[in-house]
């Protein structure tokens, strides 16, 4: 899929489910987050995995 057709199939998502993400799909987003490149090399950033309902609204 080049460019072009990927930002001409992207959508927000409006609404989610109650199911949890597996724990393999979590770790390789937080890989993909590892790698990715930081501003001007910035290193320094905090990736947040919350599970539990009540500290994702104390998040909030």
């Amino acid at each position: 899929m080049d460019f072009l057709e990927l930002i001409k199939n992207r959508y927000s998502c409006r609404s989610f489910s109650n199911k949890k993400v597996e724990k393999e799909k979590i770790d390789k987003i937080l890989e993909a987050g590892r790698v990715a490149p930081t501003a001007m090399n910035i290193q320094p950033q905090r990736i947040l995995v919350l599970q539990d309902k009540e500290k994702l609204e104390a998040l909030g």
